[in-house]
């Protein structure tokens, strides 16, 4: 008896463990927009946990905006340092390309 009860406890803690759902990763990513002269842009759909992503678009940026959500900085090939809270629109002084950059939701 003692060995049926131990044995279906086990069977009922596995099909707890299997029956469990999965936790689903739902990170919010920050849409970040750089513009260039001539209206030349691209955008960037970023991580927003506070990891730095590489950027290896080379065109030389002007202006950073983003749709908000986040605060976020860049680092410029020249060693420009950028930083967009929330949406906004920044100027890139003087335009450079960007190599990297960082955000974080709020």
């Amino acid at each position: 008896m003692k060995t049926f009860t131990i044995s279906a406890f086990a069977a009922l803690l596995a099909g707890l463990t299997t029956a469990a759902p999965t936790i689903e990763s739902r990170q919010f990513e920050a849409q970040i927009t750089f513009t260039g002269a001539g209206g030349a842009s691209y955008t960037l759909s970023v991580p927003t946990d506070a990891s730095v992503f590489p950027i290896t678009d080379p065109l030389a940026v002007s202006f950073i905006s983003s749709l908000g959500g986040a605060t976020c900085g860049f680092t410029g090939i020249d060693g420009s340092s950028t930083v967009v809270i929330g949406a906004q629109t920044v100027v890139v002084a003087p335009p450079q390309a960007q190599v990297s950059g960082s955000c974080l939701a709020f």
